[in-house]
């Protein structure tokens, strides 16, 4: 598909403010955000709105949906090409092969793979019931606004057919800059657990028994909050935001459901030839001051267990690279504390050469699911989870992020996320469990994890 690409510079560069004056003009639309919080994060932040193709897929079928006329070109340029046979997935990399440029663009498949997206290349049992969450609900994109927080600039992107359909998009974007922000407001109510302090406790004994008899290394059980949900996901969103500031902060909507989320963990990100893990494990709650924070740092340290738990991540992140890259995988920034509103983590950086002939959707599906999220070994650990878990995991450790049409690829993994669908909202924590994990301080670590969230109850 040729297309031209045209820009204009804006005065607002505060994403959120921009996103505010915009964002109830359009039924799908996405922000993603990044706080500093390491030296790797927090330079760009971007705006997603008007995407033109629909792409969802769950079980054994597929849909290709036009949302405007501009998408009509591209579903008649799918048409014309060749798709290889396989399960579902394969229509994304059809999607990708067909409109693949050596150009950098920002053009690509923005949108969300689901927890369950693995059943696609792994057997991990089938015992609980089916749900109405898509595996992938992908999204093409051609209309973005794009900050550079480094250089403090912003700017309206659009990929169109002329010059002429350029400036009549970019002249009705900027001029919605000039309306007053909406003050989108919210209520949740009636929330609860679906384990209580004692049943989820139990699950962590369970895990222990499992450990010890060496079917797993370790094993993340998860609890869900689940409450009533009443007014604007954006209002939610705005104060999530400043309870917990993140790496992978994202408002996406996806027409009929709204994801929030302060996501602290990279998924895989690809770019320049180059597949990077950023796996997380150790958790200890932050201090009231900065005495107290530097001595819970220095315990989270310490801690035998916690130190296990990242290493064990380190070597599933390693194999798992090792499928789809050259050999010699790096590990850098090993156990660096990265610190958030309410808890603090180590982390570990992996990074390795793509092999030739891969692509980063290759990379993404070598790595799932996260093995922060399920535990070790990870396909073990996942039957263990579908036996003890009350319901399908859906979004949560699923992937949620972008890959452009030049190959780049950046994914966060949904966690601390908020998934508000029908007036009911579902928020899931976890905490990986091995021989040695205590059931209260189990049970009290997903209550940290949770804590940002909570505060933002009104």
């Amino acid at each position: 598909m040729q297309t031209k690409v045209g820009k204009l510079k804006i005065s607002i560069t505060d994403p959120k403010d921009v996103f505010s004056k915009i964002y109830q003009d359009y039924k799908y639309k996405f922000l993603f955000e990044s706080k500093d919080v390491s030296q790797i994060y927090g330079r760009l932040s971007m705006i997603g709105i008007d995407p033109i193709l629909k792409i969802t897929g769950k079980n054994k079928s597929f849909e290709v949906e036009v949302l405007n006329k501009r998408g009509h070109e591209y579903l008649k340029q799918l048409n014309q090409t060749s798709q290889e046979n396989g399960n579902i997935s394969m229509i994304i990399k059809h999607v990708l092969k067909t409109f693949k440029t050596d150009e950098k663009t920002l053009l690509g498949l923005y949108g969300t793979f689901s927890y369950d997206f693995v059943r696609l290349f792994e057997d991990i049992g089938d015992s609980l019931p089916d749900n109405d969450i898509n595996d992938f609900t992908l999204l093409l994109y051609d209309t973005f606004i794009f900050f550079d927080h480094l250089k403090d600039n912003a700017e309206i992107i659009v990929y169109r057919k002329n010059k002429k359909e350029i400036k009549k998009d970019i002249e009705k974007i900027s001029n919605k800059l000039n309306k007053q922000p909406v003050n989108p407001e919210y209520r949740i109510k009636n929330p609860y657990f679906s384990f209580s302090e004692k049943q989820y406790e139990g699950l962590v004994k369970t895990a222990k028994l499992y450990t010890k008899k060496g079917d797993l290394f370790e094993v993340v059980f998860s609890n869900i909050l689940k409450a009533e949900f009443e007014g604007d996901p954006f209002g939610l969103y705005l104060r999530y935001r400043k309870e917990n500031p993140s790496p992978y902060l994202f408002f996406f909507d996806l027409g009929h459901e709204q994801l929030v989320g302060a996501s602290p963990e990279m998924m895989v990100r690809y770019e320049n030839g180059i597949v990077n893990l950023r796996p997380i494990s150790g958790t200890i709650k932050r201090g009231e001051n900065p005495i107290e924070d530097h001595e819970n740092m220095l315990k989270l340290l310490m801690d035998p267990k916690e130190k296990a738990e990242l290493d064990m991540l380190i070597d599933l992140g390693r194999n798992d690279l090792s499928r789809v890259c050259k050999p010699g995988i790096k590990i850098t920034d090993y156990r660096f504390v990265e610190k958030y509103s309410k808890v603090m983590h180590t982390v570990a950086n992996l990074s390795g050469e793509l092999q030739e002939g891969r692509t980063a959707l290759d990379a993404l599906i070598a790595c799932l699911n996260a093995g922060t999220l399920t535990g070790a070994p990870k396909v073990a650990a996942m039957k263990i989870i579908e036996k003890h878990e009350k319901e399908r995991r859906g979004y949560y450790g699923g992937t949620i992020g972008y890959l452009t049409f030049s190959g780049e690829m950046d994914t966060g993994i949904i966690i601390r996320t908020a998934h508000i669908k029908n007036g009911q909202l579902r928020f899931q924590v976890g905490a990986t469990l091995l021989n040695d994990s205590k059931p209260k301080k189990e049970y009290q670590e997903t209550i940290n994890k949770a804590q940002a969230f909570l505060n933002t109850f009104i």
